[in-house]
């Protein structure tokens, strides 16, 4: 089959229909292509704004969570504040009533403190009041009265506790309270229910605080030594079955019962006595010796004095016997010659001093030493027996003159 001749112009023709076909389909290619490029710009738009409203909700439910968490965690602090306040009024109220309850009297006695403080208080401010003066006057004078005695009060048992007597500010307590009981009652004493009670009321303020103040730290006051202990208690039994025993006990419990420097002093003067009794029983020893001693040479001096008048008396005996015999001779040859008794005044048997010289030692004996002698230092002194020693003590005891033997 034979193909058809295609002229110029057709084939022209359609290279222009191709052109044109072709510049179409690349126009609308391009068309297609800014479509859908829009499209997706569109699409991309929306994404974006799809997802930044998605980001605005999740940012709106973040900060909802986190203003409710922030709510609740507050909500939960307020709660722990109100648990923790609740427990701490709780513990708070709990150690009041503990405290209350095992320091019934310290609170009992601050209670009747403040409350007599406050009675006292109102009547020096009633003073001033009805004089025409402020109530700021009336305050002052009640806090200058009042104060002065509790100052008074806290610095005296400032000073016991370092072991002082502090007698000074005790002193000026007593003298700010009576002073402050007798404005009250002298300005009320119209009114003499109203006058005692508010000087009393004055007075009983700081009796209680001195009270409570002293048993509060009479353990401290204890162990400081300025008081001693608590004093033994017997029994009303005991005291009246056996009163003497019980009361030695007492008496000694109240002597050994001091303080550390009482007892200190106390133990000085036990020693300066034990000394002073040493130093007598030393003097004592030592006269007794002297004493001893010297009748020792008494006893020497009188045994040399009785050898001599042993001695004089034998050759006055025999000289006496001698002339009685001569004489008896010549008279009455018969018999021996027997001595004459003179009243009590006696010999021995021919030998030792007389009964006369025997009452003179001994006299002279009571003079030197100043006091009676005994049996015993006559036997010893005068070396006689214990019947002639108590015959011639007799005689010596006599007012008269014992005669002298013939």
């Amino acid at each position: 089959m034979t193909a058809p001749v295609t002229t110029y112009a057709e084939a022209d023709a359609r290279a222009k229909a191709h052109r044109i076909a072709a510049t179409t389909d690349a126009k609308i290619a391009a068309a297609d292509a800014e479509t859908e490029r829009k499209i997706r710009a569109k699409e991309a738009e929306a994404e974006l704004a799809r997802k930044r409203a998605e980001a605005a909700l999740a940012e709106r439910e973040a900060k909802a969570a986190a203003r409710d968490a922030e709510a609740a965690r507050k909500a939960q602090r307020r709660a722990q504040r109100r648990e923790a306040r609740a427990a701490r009024h709780s513990e708070a109220f709990a150690s009041v009533i503990g405290y209350a309850r095992g320091n019934a009297p310290a609170v009992y006695s601050a209670g009747i403190y403040g409350m007599a403080l406050y009675v006292a208080v109102s009547g020096q401010i009633s003073v001033a009041t009805e004089r025409g003066w402020p109530v700021a006057i009336g305050i002052g004078m009640a806090a200058f009265l009042e104060g002065t005695a509790l100052s008074m009060a806290l610095t005296a048992h400032q000073q016991r506790l370092k072991g002082e007597r502090a007698l000074t500010p005790r002193i000026m307590t007593w003298v700010a309270a009576s002073f402050a009981a007798a404005i009250n009652f002298g300005a009320h004493a119209d009114d003499l229910v109203m006058a005692a009670v508010l000087g009393a009321s004055s007075l009983a303020a700081i009796v209680v605080w001195e009270v409570r103040s002293g048993a509060k730290h009479r353990d401290a006051l204890r162990r400081l030594g300025l008081i001693p202990d608590p004093p033994e208690r017997f029994g009303w039994r005991r005291w009246v079955r056996y009163p003497r025993s019980t009361f030695a006990a007492w008496s000694l419990d109240v002597r050994s019962r001091v303080g550390t420097g009482a007892a200190e002093l106390l133990a000085r003067v036990d020693a300066d006595r034990t000394e002073r009794a040493a130093a007598k029983a030393d003097a004592a020893r030592t006269a007794e010796r002297d004493a001893k001693t010297a009748e020792k040479a008494a006893r020497r001096d009188a045994a040399k004095l009785t050898r001599a008048e042993r001695k004089a008396t034998k050759q006055t005996d025999r000289a006496a016997k001698d002339t009685t015999t001569n004489r008896t001779n010549a008279e009455v040859p018969a018999k021996p010659h027997r001595k004459a008794r003179t009243g009590t005044a006696k010999r021995g048997k021919g030998k030792g001093p007389t009964d006369a010289a025997l009452v003179d030692r001994i006299r002279a004996i009571e003079a030197d030493t100043g006091r009676p002698v005994s049996i015993n230092r006559a036997r010893t002194d005068l070396g006689i027996g214990t019947d002639r020693a108590r015959r011639v003590l007799a005689l010596a005891a006599e007012p008269t003159t014992v005669p002298s033997a013939n």
